[in-house]
């Protein structure tokens, strides 16, 4: 409690101090005129909230309590929400760094191209990072388009997103199965040790606006999404399921079920199609798929 007492709570200025980036020395008054070059840029002036975010990071890491800066803190801090908010039922804060983090790479991309610090903030994390243009390295990375992901963070790190199923008939039976199966892949896949599962409510209300799930993915922060369609004909129900890892729009694996749907089974056939779900991310562990796309069927 008192940590996390410390970290929502501001302590005072260091307006005449310095603080070290790698190699690089910068005074926190550079910082903040930075800051200042950068809100006046259009993606900024018109986002009260992407202002305020980044604000807050920069502020909390030249005062020295970067390790404070969490999506519990941010979510406080910034987007105002209540203390019983909870990071893994809600990834409204991975949404907004996303777009700061690219509202920040069309700012160096344009009105920000000769400045001199350069804010990123690297994919995964939220503490940003202050670079010197006329360091070679950050030079390069710059002229690369700002590749925020560091050497194994997204190698070794699989997060999934369950986007809503599409159904072939507007049979509010089918609709309800598609809906209630993506809550229980939601809910199963957030068991597995090895993978990140974004909130299903959360994907499914951006979904409409956001229907690129390779721009979603960016913002949010997943790679690989669980989606599919179901189909109901009388009593016999169709559920296609699919694994798309979403940097390359590469389906990985597919799956197709085909079973007969009574009031009395729904649960069970819900619980077999996340079972083989499961076990397809389990032994994907870690590591991108390289195997090529099947489909296989399976009847009663």
């Amino acid at each position: 409690m008192f940590l996390e007492h410390f970290c929502l709570t501001n302590l005072a200025g260091m307006k005449n101090s310095t603080f070290t980036d790698t190699d690089n020395l910068f005074s926190v008054q550079a910082v903040e005129e930075e800051l200042e070059r950068i809100f006046g840029d259009p993606h900024f002036t018109e986002s009260a909230i992407l202002k305020k975010f980044l604000s807050f990071i920069v502020q909390e890491t030249i005062q020295g309590r970067a390790n404070c800066l969490k999506e519990y803190t941010i979510a406080i801090n910034v987007l105002e929400k209540p203390l019983s908010f909870n990071p893994q039922e809600n990834g409204i804060v991975r949404i907004h760094a996303g777009r700061l983090r690219r509202a920040l790479n069309e700012y160096y991309s344009d009105m920000g191209r000769n400045d001199q610090i350069v804010i990123t903030i690297p994919k995964g994390k939220y503490v940003p990072v202050f670079a010197n243009r006329s360091n070679s390295l950050n030079a390069a990375i710059i002229e690369h388009g700002f590749d925020d992901t560091f050497p194994g963070d997204d190698e070794d790190n699989t997060v999934l997103a369950i986007l809503p199923f599409t159904c072939t008939t507007k049979s509010v039976p089918a609709q309800s199965f598609a809906e209630g199966l993506c809550l229980q892949l939601n809910s199963t896949l957030m068991h597995l040790d090895q993978v990140s599962v974004i909130a299903y409510q959360a994907v499914k209300n951006l979904t409409q606006t956001h229907p690129d799930y390779k721009e979603l993915g960016a913002a949010i922060g997943f790679n690989y999404i669980v989606t599919g369609g179901v189909q109901l004909l009388k009593d016999k129900i169709r559920v296609n399921i699919q694994l798309i890892e979403c940097s390359s729009y590469k389906q990985t694996w597919c799956q197709t079920f085909e079973r007969r749907l009574t009031r009395s089974n729904l649960f069970e056939i819900e619980d077999e199609i996340c079972q083989h779900v499961v076990n397809r991310i389990e032994r994907m562990g870690n590591k991108k798929y390289s195997r090529p796309t099947m489909v296989v069927h399976s009847h009663v």
